[in-house]
């Protein structure tokens, strides 16, 4: 994560996952935008959106595109797809158990590497807008 954010490669706008930067920090930020809006005659809209699942809905093959794009090395490249590849799962409720499903999309949770992963596929959503945002 420190290579990241070190060489401003994850955008200013992100508060989740980062060190010295989560709720609290986007919560400041947001008010002193609203502020400076009302000084200066503005509106300000404030748009809030609950990632539900967000984790679970990240497509694997879009993912490695990103992290290609990101200029990540060949062989680590490779060690996160064979990590991500042949990923399978299924529900067990007491006694019932069903088939087991590959599994495509999802940053795996638990795992240093799942937030990061989460934080590279969503750093482009800013990008085209042309007003201030945070994430």
């Amino acid at each position: 994560m420190a290579h990241f954010v070190e060489n401003n490669l994850i955008s200013k706008h992100q508060h989740g996952f980062i060190r010295k930067k989560g709720c609290l920090t986007n919560l400041l930020e947001a008010r002193d935008i609203h502020t400076e809006a009302m000084h200066q005659g503005y509106s300000a809209d404030i748009i809030y959106t609950d990632f539900a699942k967000a984790f679970d809905k990240v497509p694997h093959k879009r993912l490695l595109h990103k992290l290609k794009a990101y200029g990540i090395h060949k062989k680590l490249l490779l060690w996160i797809k064979m990590w991500l590849k042949d990923r399978k799962q299924r529900v067990v409720l007491g006694e019932h158990v069903s088939e087991w499903k590959n599994v495509t999309t999802g940053a795996p949770q638990g795992f240093v590497l799942g937030p990061l992963l989460f934080i590279l596929f969503i750093n482009y959503l800013p990008d085209g807008i042309v007003h201030k945002i945070m994430l």
